[in-house]
């Protein structure tokens, strides 16, 4: 499936690559902040979790972050936190945290207290920590409604506007018509991977436009599901392609996580997303992944060095997998951008569980 070089720019050099087109721009890291509240608010919603292809090479290195990052901490943190450092997100009006994303708490958390002390330079981009309930009780709706607040008022403050519901609701629109556009795609491959994360770098009406003119091959060859925590490159997409078909992908980057889809109530989609890390209680979490794999001819996990959530569901999914005649493959912990010896292993696991 042939993807637009304007889809393959933007995956290639994400949040360098943004071309504003006067829209302030307001950095995301993590899944589960309400994009069209940013958009209905005349900002542009941009992802800074990933760092751009060419950072493994060519991405900034602080002395100072060096200095007070610790060795376990995730490395989408680490990296962020070096860009952050050399001013990369300067021209940001602000960069939104989510609170379920581990990575995200760590690197707010750090960007604020190197700030505080004065060892980065400057006051833009503001900061802001998005916090959200996955659960259904009076206190959770309550506490939930609060943080909205919170994040309307600091977009407004932030953005110079006032929250317009028509324009809450053009937006909502414009980000179900690009859903429908991906929605259409295959399930998994590169091309796929790499054309429906382009979207994280641009506007919805853009994306919706370029995804609309791509062929939609048939799926053929075992079904492969794909868990474990973030990955933002195509990378197990890539070997899977030799052996059989990605069905589904539900790392962070593999998933699309839920948006609004009514201007009544911004929250219900992403509230009740049961992939949510924090979604309670837990056993509507461990359902979803269940049921996510019960078609799976072959279930691949891998997680990263320093996972302290998802690695504790590994050993049921083994059992639920295999259980229902599929085979189960964990690859242990993944390199944040692994080598070729780490691919050969991985090729070579996959090929022997297919066997």
């Amino acid at each position: 499936m042939p993807v637009h070089a304007t889809l393959q720019q933007a995956f290639a050099e994400r949040a360098d690559g943004v071309q504003a087109d006067g829209a302030p721009l307001v950095g995301v890291f993590g899944e589960g902040v309400p994009l069209p509240l940013v958009a209905a608010l005349g900002g542009l919603a941009v992802d800074v979790k990933a760092p751009p292809l060419s950072d493994e090479t060519e991405g900034p290195y602080s002395d100072l972050v060096a200095s007070v990052t610790e060795p376990f901490l995730d490395p989408f943190t680490t990296r962020f936190l070096h860009r952050f450092a050399a001013g990369a997100f300067d021209r940001f009006a602000t960069l939104l945290f989510a609170r379920d994303d581990v990575a995200a708490l760590a690197a707010y958390q750090y960007a604020l207290e190197l700030r505080r002390q004065g060892r980065v330079p400057g006051a833009a981009p503001r900061l802001h920590l998005w916090n959200l309930l996955h659960t259904d009780s009076i206190p959770a709706e309550t506490f939930n409604r609060h943080e909205l607040e919170r994040l309307v008022s600091h977009l407004e403050e932030t953005l110079a506007t006032r929250l317009d519901h028509d324009r809450l609701s053009e937006a909502i629109e414009a980000e179900k018509r690009r859903s429908a556009a991906l929605d259409a795609l295959p399930p998994g491959g590169r091309d796929v991977f790499i054309a429906r994360n382009a979207g994280r770098w641009m506007t919805p009406a853009t994306h919706a436009a370029l995804l609309d003119p791509l062929p939609r091959p048939r799926p053929s060859g075992p079904a492969i599901v794909l868990l474990g925590t973030a990955c933002d490159i195509p990378l197990l997409h890539d070997l899977c392609a030799e052996f059989g078909q990605v069905r589904a992908d539900i790392q962070d980057y593999g998933r699309r996580a839920p948006q609004p889809t009514g201007a009544a109530d911004l929250l219900r989609d992403i509230v009740h997303d049961p992939l949510a890390p924090r979604a309670a209680p837990p056993a509507r979490f461990t359902r979803a992944l269940h049921d996510t794999i019960k078609s799976a001819d072959l279930v691949i996990a891998s997680l990263d060095t320093n996972d302290d959530s998802f690695g504790w569901d590994l050993p049921r999914l083994r059992d639920v997998a295999t259980a229902r005649g599929a085979r189960f493959l964990n690859l242990g912990f993944r390199p944040f951008r692994p080598d070729e010896a780490w691919r050969a292993m991985a090729r070579a696991g996959i090929a022997e569980a297919l066997a």
